[in-house]
């Protein structure tokens, strides 16, 4: 019997279309953070822990330069023309040379990382100086009741913790806020209080089934707050 890996119980989805979310999230980080000054075209940029690379296919479409680092093998063998290294984010230093990156990504890794002062140096060292890194990882205020449900997540972090980790590491200009995953929101920020109104349903409302395999997104999502933190490396 074929033994389930994490991505399959964990992220039983496989995006890549041009019209799914992972695709979605990666304009929204380019508008919103890589565009600012120019054109991301031909730009390095690394995804850490890029699972099955859902995002580096979104970053690539948009003219970037990609690269993964993920030490599963399932995840190593997704995408054959996209350098993906593994690495013990725990301890090791990213394979890579000093100032190699104009962006790194990294989304739903920081959590399941003991040793976050190595993962976030690291990050730093490898970026080109007056790169940006944008870090998404959950928020524990909003998920606390449900945050320990994946086994594999060790380390929780506030809007305040993550910043201050941030600078702590070296990071100029590091900012956190909440970050909803939730698309029409990011258009539309105003309709932000229907979803402060359907965060107070019940939490059992987020899901159509008893086994939580099938959600309800726009419950879900609402309810679980998401923090995205920001930062550059100084000149």
């Amino acid at each position: 019997m074929k033994k389930e890996n994490y991505l399959d119980v964990i992220y039983f989805r496989e995006e890549y279309g041009e019209n799914k979310y992972p695709q979605k999230l990666c304009d929204h980080i380019i508008e919103q953070y890589f565009s600012r000054n120019g054109s991301v075209a031909g730009k390095k940029l690394l995804d850490i822990g890029s699972g099955k690379g859902n995002h580096l296919i979104g970053f690539q479409r948009r003219g970037l330069k990609v690269y993964g680092i993920d030490k599963r093998d399932e995840c190593i063998e997704v995408l054959k023309d996209i350098d993906i290294r593994p690495c013990d984010l725990e301890k090791d230093p990213l394979p890579f040379e000093d100032n190699q990156f104009d962006f790194i990504f990294t989304k739903s890794v920081l959590e399941h990382v003991y040793n976050a002062e190595n993962f976030i140096s690291q990050t730093l060292r490898v970026l080109k100086p007056g790169g940006m890194a944008v870090m998404m990882t959950p928020d524990w205020r909003s998920q606390c009741l449900f945050f320990w449900d994946d086994y594999t997540h060790v380390k929780a972090f506030t809007k305040k913790s993550l910043a201050n980790a941030m600078r702590i590491n070296g990071f100029a200009d590091a900012r956190c806020d909440y970050f909803l995953q939730l698309p029409f929101i990011w258009k539309h920020p105003g309709l932000q209080i229907l979803t402060s109104l359907i965060a107070c349903l019940p939490d059992c409302l987020k899901w159509k089934d008893n086994e939580q395999s099938q959600h309800r997104p726009l419950i879900r999502f609402s309810k679980e707050k998401m923090l995205i933190a920001t930062g550059k490396k100084p000149a």
